[in-house]
């Protein structure tokens, strides 16, 4: 089979043949149709993720294919750029048969980290939420989620024309990071932040309501700001960390998420697809994912 093999952290991607994976106990070995990318995907190339992979590797880690006639996603550790991959049965998330393998692609991390951490923070109906890069693949998802909750959202990007989508996703308001504040003021500030940037924690914070909480998510701007904890006391605020990986374990909170997305997958939520690679060019594909202006899903079809 084809693979992308990452030789040396921080160097390019080679495509090899490689031999067919043999599933272990408990595994099943899926027919790749397409690879979602994502910012931790490019982390890990260069070894700067929460977790660190030792090359030679195959990198990915959301899948989508077929398992005989039926299609599912999966979340993996690596090896998602291939033409196949082993995976644990059990990880293997059924899918509408009606979504096209990019939408699909474009579902798990994005739906799943959009749901569980606002669930981290205690979102209630009614409040609203500061969505951060808000014409991006979590952003994108985030405002669906966020709607689908009972929240108000305002979406937040570094472009207009990044904003374009969130209205009709279901946002209350949008705003640049230039505009945010004036625009925040305006409405009373926010219940709830939905942390991908990690470079202005403190514009952040000041955003928030007495009680506020702040979902720290990412730092996709490469930037960890300090923080001072006693800017927290005067108005009770929470700093939240959320990692997806360690909460795909349980069970009972990913079939919670599931049993929340899956039936409005489709109707009130549609996963957005931004550009779509062929196979051959996976390299430009992550080239794509670090331009802040492109919007959605940065998918690659095989």
């Amino acid at each position: 089979m084809r693979a992308w093999v990452q030789e040396r952290l921080r160097g390019p991607m080679v495509l090899k043949e490689l031999p067919d994976p043999v599933p272990g106990a408990g595994e099943v070995v899926l027919e790749v149709e397409a690879v979602g990318l994502n910012f931790a995907d490019h982390l890990l190339r260069l070894g700067a993720y929460l977790t660190r992979l030792h090359p030679p590797f195959v990198p990915g880690t959301e899948v989508v294919g077929r398992v005989g006639e039926r299609r599912y996603a999966a979340l993996v550790g690596q090896g998602a750029l291939a033409e196949r991959v082993a995976v644990p049965e059990e990880a293997l998330l059924p899918l509408p048969e009606d979504l096209a393998p990019e939408e699909a692609a474009a579902f798990p991390v994005s739906f799943l980290t959009a749901y569980l951490a606002l669930r981290r923070a205690g979102a209630r109906p009614g409040e609203r939420v500061l969505v951060q890069a808000a014409g991006g693949a979590l952003g994108t998802a985030a405002v669906q989620v966020a709607r689908a909750l009972g929240l108000k959202v305002l979406a937040a990007a570094s472009r207009p024309e990044n904003l374009a989508l969130a209205p009709s996703l279901g946002a209350e308001a949008v705003a640049t990071y230039e505009e945010l504040p004036g625009v925040a003021q305006a409405l009373g500030g926010v219940d709830l932040v939905l942390e991908v940037r990690g470079k202005d924690l403190e514009g952040s914070l000041s955003l928030l309501r007495p009680g506020g909480r702040l979902v720290y998510v990412g730092a996709a701007e490469g930037e960890v700001a300090p923080l001072n904890p006693l800017r927290l006391m005067r108005k009770n605020l929470a700093v939240l960390g959320f990692w997806l990986a360690p909460l795909l374990r349980d069970r009972g909170l990913l079939e919670e998420a599931l049993g929340f997305l899956l039936p409005r997958l489709g109707r009130e939520l549609k996963p957005v697809v931004g550009a779509v690679f062929p196979f051959p060019e996976a390299e430009r594909a992550f080239q794509a994912l670090l331009d802040r202006g492109h919007r959605g899903k940065i998918v690659v079809r095989i």
